[in-house]
C-alpha cells in the first residue's frame, strides 16, 4: 500500500480530471437530444441541470478515488485528510476564502470586460435561478460545498501531493494550471488559476486539505451570496477601475505572502524530508512528458470551447 501519491498519479488525475466532466456533458447532451433538445421540458428543468452539475462535481471525487484504489494508495493518508492544523489557521483560511472574492473581483471584472469587447460570450449562468431562499441554499450546496470537496481532493489532495517531491512551485503552479484548465472557460481562467495557487500554497505548507476545502467553499459561497443580493452588478468602465483593480491585487498578494510566511515560520514539517515518501525523482524528460500530456489536453479543450464562445464554431 502506497502512503504517498507520485507524479504518475498526478498526471492521471490531471488527464481524467478533464475527461470526467466532458463524459458527463456528453451523456447529458444525449439525454437532452432524446428528450427533445435544450428547449424541451427536461432541458428547461432546474432539477435536471442541478443533478448534472452535482454529478459533474462528484466525477472529480470518483476520479480521485478510482486512481487511489487502482494504484493501491491510502487516500486518507496521502491526501491529508487526517492532518490537523492549529485552530487559528482554520480562521485564516476562512477569512482568506472570503477576501479573495473582493480583492480579486476588480481585476476579474476588467478581464471579463476585455473579453466581451473582443466578442467572447461571458453570459455564464448557475444551474438554478437565485430567485428564492430555497434556491440560494440549493446553490450553496451544489455550487459551493460539493465542488469545494470534490475538486480539492483531486487537485490538491492528489495532483499537488503527487508533485510535492519536485518542490513548492512545480507542485503548486502545475496543480493550479490543471485546476484552471479543467473549468474549460476563458472567462474563469485567471481567477481559478489564482485561487489554485493560493489553495496550493496553503496545502503545501500545512499538508491539511481541509484548509483549502474551507477556503474554496467560502469563496464560492460568498460569490453566490453576492449574486443573490446584488441582481445587477454591471458598472460602466472608467479609467480609475484599473488602479482599483491593481491596488486590490497588490493588497491580496501582500496578505497571502504574510499568511504563507507565518505558516512556514510556525511549522516547517512540510518542507522537510517525508519519511513516508519512497518515490524516486524521475529524469526531467520523463517528468515533463508525463505532466505535459494533461496540460496540452487542457489547453486544446480550452481553445475549442473558447472558439465556441467567440462564435467561430
Amino acid at each position: 500500500m502506497n502512503l504517498r501519491y507520485n507524479i504518475r498519479h498526478s498526471a492521471l488525475g490531471g488527464l481524467w480530471g478533464l475527461g470526467a466532466p466532458l463524459l458527463v456533458s456528453i451523456i447529458a447532451s444525449i439525454i437532452l437530444i432524446i428528450a427533445g433538445g435544450e428547449e424541451s421540458a427536461l432541458g428547461n428543468s432546474v432539477a435536471f441541470n442541478v443533478i448534472i452539475s452535482i454529478i459533474t462535481e462528484l466525477s472529480f471525487f470518483l476520479v480521485f478515488y478510482i486512481i487511489s484504489r487502482r494504484t493501491q494508495t491510502d487516500w486518507v493518508q496521502a491526501s491529508g485528510v487526517r492532518n490537523v492544523s492549529p485552530w487559528y489557521l482554520y480562521i485564516i483560511a476562512a477569512v482568506l476564502g472570503i477576501l479573495c472574492v473582493f480583492l480579486f473581483n476588480p481585476i476579474i471584472s476588467l478581464w471579463e470586460q476585455l473579453l466581451s469587447l473582443i466578442g467572447y460570450d461571458i453570459s455564464g449562468e448557475l444551474p438554478m435561478p437565485l430567485d428564492s431562499v430555497g434556491m440560494l441554499i440549493l446553490a450553496i450546496f451544489a455550487v459551493a460545498l460539493i465542488p469545494a470537496i470534490c475538486e480539492e481532493f483531486l487537485y490538491r489532495g492528489l495532483v499537488l501531493n503527487g508533485l510535492r517531491k519536485y518542490g513548492v512551485w512545480v507542485s503548486v503552479l502545475t496543480s493550479a494550471l490543471l485546476f484552471s484548465l479543467m473549468h474549460m472557460n476563458l472567462q474563469q481562467l485567471p481567477y481559478t488559476f489564482i485561487l489554485g495557487v493560493i489553495f496550493g500554497l496553503i496545502v503545501y505548507y500545512t499538508r491539511n486539505i481541509w484548509l483549502s476545502i474551507i477556503m474554496h467553499f467560502l469563496n464560492n459561497a460568498t460569490a453566490i451570496l453576492i449574486m443573490y443580493f446584488i441582481k445587477n452588478n454591471s458598472t460602466e468602465f472608467v479609467w480609475w477601475h484599473i488602479l482599483v483593480a491593481l491596488g486590490c491585487v497588490i493588497v491580496a498578494c501582500g496578505i497571502i505572502w504574510l499568511v504563507v510566511w507565518l505558516i512556514k515560520k510556525k511549522d516547517n514539517k512540510a518542507t522537510e524530508q517525508d519519511p513516508l515518501d519512497t518515490q524516486t525523482i524521475l529524469p526531467a524528460a520523463q517528468r515533463n512528458k508525463l505532466m505535459l500530456t494533461p496540460i496540452l489536453a487542457g489547453v486544446l479543450f480550452l481553445i475549442l470551447f473558447s472558439l465556441i464562445n467567440f462564435g467561430v464554431i
